[in-house]
């Protein structure tokens, strides 16, 4: 697990090292699924190559921001940018929520768009 307030700003994860492993979560895997639980955000890839499950699971979840929408012709999402940025709050640019979480936007190729705090991340094999 990877505390989120450990994460270099900006640095893109969809195309990261976890636990000392490289995933390309852009070119590699299509985005099954993606669920939101009693705080725990989860996102189900699966590997273009040989069908392999991944998630990508951030814990103490706060969703802001959510922009889904159906496209035609489209089976998998496509995950563009997920990275660790700055909240706009009255003009001022937050790093850390007040009980220590950060903030990620996560953008798909296809224009979905969620923005939301987090404790961690981990990447999980299903």
């Amino acid at each position: 697990m990877i505390t989120a307030t450990s994460i270099e700003f900006f640095k893109n994860l969809a195309q990261h090292d976890y636990h000392n492993r490289y995933y390309d979560f852009h070119n590699d895997y299509n985005c099954e699924k993606l669920s939101y639980s009693n705080g725990i955000l989860l996102i189900l890839f699966k590997s273009l190559v040989g069908g392999i499950l991944l998630s990508l699971k951030f814990t103490d979840v706060k969703i802001i921001t959510l922009d889904f929408f159906n496209v035609k012709g489209v089976e998998n999402l496509t995950l563009d940018n997920l990275y660790r940025g700055r909240y706009e709050l009255n003009g001022d640019l937050i790093e850390l929520s007040e009980d220590g979480k950060a903030y990620f936007y996560l953008e798909f190729y296809e224009g979905q768009k969620l923005e939301f705090w987090a404790k961690s991340v981990d990447v999980e094999q299903e």
